[in-house]
């Protein structure tokens, strides 16, 4: 009973800490919609996560169970993504934040990110992962490349000129052969990434089996 408090608990602020960091860089400037926010997979992911805890710490409230608990794992990764993709990738380029964009900054790319795995780490249940999952969980990273490419076509270019969030997927500089190969490198490491998730989570459950 105590542990399930605490897990609750700490879904509650990890969500509270989320959504003020999501809602903020929706509204950057004198709350006016910044519309372009929502096109990064670092919001969309984010969003994912708050979206999910939100419906998990219902779903454990009223049926004492995770939700969708295999689900966990797409969630789990993708923002493991963004983490690391902005920490190796974008970080060394990004604009240097002061302030309120500063703190913004360091919860979606690091504190929730980190506050994800760690939940998983402590709360779920281990060896519910099939070894299917994460080719399923890639479905994500299509889905949102596909959504790109139709929002470059239709929508108005981001405030530095490109039609793209980001620029190993801007066709219009590199062209679709470059962007092609950039795409496949990252879903390759998507899938690599959930295998390590997979094979974690059979080690896990193996020592928790042993105890």
């Amino acid at each position: 009973m105590i542990k399930k408090k605490i897990n609750i608990l700490y879904k509650i602020i990890l969500s509270v800490i989320g959504s003020f960091a999501v809602i903020s860089g929706f509204f950057p400037n004198n709350f006016k919609f910044d519309i372009e926010a929502v096109y990064y997979f670092t919001y969309q992911s984010n969003m994912l996560v708050i979206v999910y805890f939100i419906l998990d710490i219902i779903n454990i409230i009223k049926k004492d169970k995770s939700l969708y608990p295999r689900f966990k794992g797409a969630v789990t990764m993708s923002i493991t993504v963004t983490f690391l993709v902005y920490h190796f990738l974008l970080s060394p380029t990004a604009e240097k934040y002061e302030g309120l964009p500063y703190i913004r900054n360091i919860i979606l790319h690091y504190i929730l990110p980190i506050m994800t795995i760690l939940d998983y780490i402590i709360f779920d249940i281990k060896g519910i992962y099939k070894i299917i999952d994460p080719l399923l969980w890639l479905l994500i990273p299509i889905i949102y490349f596909i959504f790109i490419l139709i929002r470059a076509r239709l929508g108005e270019p981001f405030s530095n000129g490109s039609y793209y969030p980001y620029f190993f997927t801007d066709i219009d500089k590199y062209g679709l052969k470059i962007v092609l190969r950039n795409v496949l490198f990252i879903t390759l490491f998507f899938a690599f990434l959930g295998y390590i998730e997979y094979f974690t989570d059979r080690f896990l459950n193996i020592l928790q089996n042993k105890k």
